[in-house]
C-alpha cells in the first residue's frame, strides 16, 4: 500500500492516512502526510478519470454505463473526503506550516459541491483568518456558516451567534430592511432552536438567556429555567451555574435550594469560579 501511495495512488494514500488516525495511539502527523499525498494526487487528476487511477484494472468490458458512473461518483467522494480530512488535521495543528496555505482550497472545493461539514470548516477558516495571507472575513464566514447551518448543529449555533451579535450579516440585514450592521435576535432565536433540537447544549443555554433577557424572545423566566435545565443536564457548565442560581433564588417561581446547590457544585467541578462564590 505504501508503494502504491508513493507512486501516486489516491486511495492507497488515503487508506494509509486513515489507518494512522485510527491507530492506537493515533499518529496525526503521519496521517497528515498521507492525507496530503491523497489530496494533492486527487486535485491533479481529471474528474472523469479518477476511478481509473484509484482502482486500476477494475473496469471490465461488460460493466454498464450506470456501474461506471456509480463507481466514479463514489470514488470522487472519497477523494473529497481525503482533502477534507487532511484539512481538518491541519486545522488541529498537524502537517507542515505550508499546509495552512492550501486548506481553504480543499474546503472550498468540497463545500461548493454541497458538503455542509466542509462549509462549516471553511467558515472557521474565514472567521480565524487561516490560510495564506488570509485576514479574518466575517461576511465570508457568515456566508459559509449559513450554508452549513442547513444540516450541522454546530453551524446552526455559530450562525445564530453571528446573527445575535450582528457580525458578518450586513447582507442579510440589507435584504430584510435595507440597513446593515444591526443584530437580528429573533432570527438568532430560530437558529438557536434548530441547533437545540439537534441536541446542542450551547444553543439550549442561549435560548434560556434570550428568554431571561427578553432579547429575541418574550421575557419568560419559566421558559428560561426550562432551557437552562436542558443545557445543564447535558453538561453545560454555565447552564449549571445559572440553573443553580434560579433554584436557590426562586427566580422562576420554583424555590429549591438543595437542588440548586447540587447544580452549583456540578458547575464548580467544571471550574466555574462564580459558582464557588454562590456556595460560600
Amino acid at each position: 500500500m505504501r508503494r502504491a501511495a508513493l507512486a501516486g495512488n489516491v486511495e492507497a494514500a488515503y487508506r494509509l492516512g486513515d489507518r494512522r488516525v485510527k491507530g492506537s495511539p493515533p499518529d496525526y502527523a503521519d496521517a497528515a502526510t498521507w492525507y496530503r499525498r491523497a489530496a494533492n494526487a486527487a486535485i491533479r487528476l481529471p474528474p472523469v478519470r479518477w476511478h481509473r487511477y484509484i482502482f486500476p484494472g477494475t473496469e471490465s468490458p461488460g460493466m454498464s454505463k450506470r456501474e461506471r458512473a456509480g463507481r466514479a461518483c463514489r470514488q470522487k467522494v472519497e477523494n473529497q473526503v481525503a482533502q477534507v480530512d487532511f484539512a481538518n488535521l491541519v486545522l488541529a495543528g498537524a502537517g507542515e506550516p505550508d499546509d495552512r496555505t492550501s486548506i481553504v482550497v480543499w474546503f472550498e472545493a468540497t463545500a461548493s459541491s454541497g458538503d455542509m461539514v466542509a462549509a462549516f470548516n471553511l467558515d472557521l477558516c474565514f472567521a480565524e483568518g487561516v490560510g495564506a495571507g488570509m485576514r479574518k472575513d466575517e461576511e465570508q464566514a457568515a456566508r459559509w456558516v449559513r450554508r452549513a447551518a442547513e444540516g450541522v448543529a454546530d453551524a446552526q449555533y455559530a450562525y445564530a451567534r453571528m446573527l445575535q451579535d450582528g457580525r458578518g450579516v450586513a447582507l442579510a440585514e440589507m435584504l430584510l430592511n435595507g440597513r446593515g450592521g444591526a443584530c437580528l435576535p429573533q432570527a438568532a432565536a430560530q437558529w438557536f432552536k434548530r441547533a437545540a433540537a439537534a441536541g446542542h447544549p450551547g444553543a439550549m443555554f442561549a435560548i434560556g438567556a434570550q428568554y431571561a433577557n427578553g432579547q429575541g424572545l418574550s421575557f419568560n423566566p419559566v421558559a428560561a429555567q426550562k432551557w437552562f435545565a436542558a443545557a445543564a443536564e447535558r453538561g453545560h457548565a454555565h447552564a449549571q451555574l445559572t440553573l443553580g442560581r434560579y433554584l436557590c433564588n426562586g427566580r422562576a417561581g420554583e424555590h429549591n435550594p438543595l437542588a440548586g446547590r447540587v447544580w452549583l457544585e456540578r458547575a464548580v467541578a467544571q471550574g466555574v469560579r462564580e459558582a464557588v462564590d454562590e456556595l460560600s
